[in-house]
């Protein structure tokens, strides 16, 4: 007998299929919802979080640049430079309080925003180590290179700044800052290599007129040799007992001091053996001798890379800040600069004219002051010396961002 299969009535099997691909389409619509709603909400705090590391950093920067000599109306004196317990506070009553203001304390000053729209607090302390002893950035080995210690140099500022938005919602940042210490001028003149001063009319003077802060007059880790009576005075060396310090031990890093203002320099010259006529880069006003200090406000960084040769300065050239030399230096006629001349290689001064250098020279090589036809006076001026970095912006030594 034949037998008839009957094939199942599949009409409500297409419903249930279709019923499957709208859940499926509803979970992978309702998946890319909540995506696209918690990268929303990523993005949100993203810009949250940008906005309020920028009103710190705004925090930051109004300490940064009212510690800054000379260059805010509305500057943060630190008259407590030896005390481990003075600080600083910027921004509003009761969040300086919040970060430990006390009103009462004389070791504590308080002072309001720059700029009163963005709502920061920020507190200034001494840098301290370990034993409660304050730290400083200065040239302690007199090396020419600056470091952290506790003997000389400039209070080294810890800086923190909290920012705030209007949720509630805080980022602090801190950093390590400086003012930028004094160039290392422990002569009115320092060499490297043998040193010779001659003529008469040559003055060689670490007095120090402008401060009356005495130094040895010549340092060199090599010979000195005088010809013709040159006048040389100064304090007198702890090693030789005299205004001279030859065969000195002193090694000071020349290239790294040149290396430490190129990022500030104004004026940038690449030469090879070349020679320039009547420069001006500042004017000194002259003493009434020769033998006078040089005075000018202007601060200049002079730059010449020589490429290994020599750069000659003259016909009358004259300039204040702070000249540095890649190379050699030759002055020939008048030159009068006032400040701090830093050269890797030799010094030479030749021919006419007067010279007056007011402030301090450094020379990796020889130095050689001839003075037939011409005066040549390096006097040094420690305010001339100091007056080349007190009015730069402070350096920032570390930057962290904090976690709470």
């Amino acid at each position: 007998m034949k037998q008839i299969f009957k094939v199942p009535d599949e009409k409500g099997a297409v419903l249930v299929t279709g019923l499957l691909l709208i859940l499926v389409l509803t979970i992978l619509s309702m998946a890319a919802m909540m995506s696209t709603a918690t990268e929303l909400k990523i993005a949100a705090n993203d810009r949250t979080s940008k906005r309020i590391f920028y009103v710190s950093e705004a925090g930051l920067e109004d300490a940064r640049s009212r510690l800054q000599v000379g260059a805010s109306a509305s500057p943060i004196y630190d008259n407590h430079s030896t005390s481990a317990g003075w600080t600083a506070f910027i921004g509003d009553e009761p969040k300086s309080v919040s970060k430990g203001y006390q009103s009462w304390n004389a070791m504590h000053a308080r002072y309001g925003r720059l700029n009163p729209s963005m709502d920061y607090v920020t507190t200034i302390t001494h840098k301290l180590d370990g034993s409660g002893n304050i730290l400083l950035w200065g040239d302690s080995n007199v090396d020419g290179i600056p470091d952290e210690n506790t003997i000389l140099g400039e209070n080294i500022y810890v800086i923190t700044a909290e920012g705030y938005d209007s949720d509630g919602a805080s980022k602090p940042l801190r950093i390590e800052a400086v003012k930028a210490p004094p160039i290392t001028a422990p002569a009115a003149l320092y060499t490297k290599a043998d040193t010779t001063i001659q003529g008469t009319s040559t003055y060689v003077l670490g007095t120090d007129p402008c401060d009356n802060r005495p130094v040895p007059a010549i340092i060199s880790m090599q010979d000195v040799f005088q010809n013709g009576n040159p006048t040389i005075l100064g304090a007198n060396s702890q090693v030789s007992g005299g205004p001279i310090e030859d065969n000195s031990s002193k090694n000071i890093d020349i290239q790294a001091m040149i290396d430490r203002f190129k990022k500030s320099v104004t004026d940038s010259y690449n030469v090879n053996s070349a020679t320039l006529t009547g420069m001006t880069w500042g004017s000194p006003t002259e003493g009434i001798t020769q033998q006078d200090p040089l005075s000018c406000t202007e601060r200049n960084i002079v730059y010449f890379n020589t490429n290994q040769t020599y750069v000659k300065l003259s016909a009358f050239t004259n300039g204040c800040g702070i000249l540095m030399v890649e190379g050699d230096l030759a002055v020939q006629g008048g030159f009068h600069w006032y400040g701090v001349v830093l050269v890797t290689g030799s010094i030479t001064f030749t021919g006419g004219g007067g010279k007056n250098v007011t402030g301090a020279m450094l020379a990796g090589g020889t130095v050689s002051a001839d003075l037939v036809g011409g005066d040549a006076n390096i006097v040094y001026c420690s305010a001339a010396v100091r007056n080349q970095t007190q009015y730069m912006p402070l350096i920032t030594l570390r930057w962290v961002e904090l976690f709470s």
